[in-house]
């Protein structure tokens, strides 16, 4: 199976499980939250998917994208958002696809994003790091999705572009 058409099953399945949690799943245009902190773990051929969106950019975008890149620091915002918005969003990784998810990630551990602690997804639902609904039951981390296939070695954005 390519990548494209992995990308294409995986989106399949997310937009059923979105659509599954959609009454506590409270990701809108203009909220970035999940864009401003983080260590966005990808695969090498994620990387170069992302590059190929980046290619199509205006040459505005692409110096801003630059600007930001000279300024990216570990965990902190990602180069790509551009005016709290995804300048490459149909060639995110699958960090980005997934996120606003609660699922369980192993050992039967729940993953929730992070936003849940800020007042955004699943604040209905969750109280004390307990969750009240059943979670996705799929590991949606990058490294289970990509278990059986040869994408190339895991690393963060900013090990990415500084290594």
């Amino acid at each position: 199976m390519n990548y494209i058409d992995f990308l294409n099953d995986l989106d399949i399945r997310l937009h059923q499980y979105f659509e599954l949690h959609k009454e506590y799943i409270n990701c809108c245009l203009g909220c970035s939250l999940c864009c401003e902190t983080g260590d966005y773990p990808m695969s090498q051929i994620e990387l170069e998917y992302l590059m190929y969106g980046y290619a199509g950019l205006s040459d505005k975008d692409k110096i801003t994208v630059q600007n930001n890149i000279q300024n990216i620091v570990k965990g902190g915002v990602c180069p790509f958002l551009i005016d709290k918005k995804c300048s490459v969003y149909s060639y995110r990784p699958i960090v980005c696809r997934v996120h606003g998810l609660a699922y369980i990630c192993h050992d039967d551990v729940v993953k929730v994003p992070y936003c849940a602690n800020e007042g955004k997804n699943y604040t209905k639902v969750y109280k004390d790091g307990e969750i009240e609904i059943n979670p996705i039951k799929e590991n949606l981390d990058t490294q289970n999705l990509l278990k059986d296939f040869d994408f190339g070695e895991i690393r963060n954005l900013y090990d990415w572009i500084n290594h």
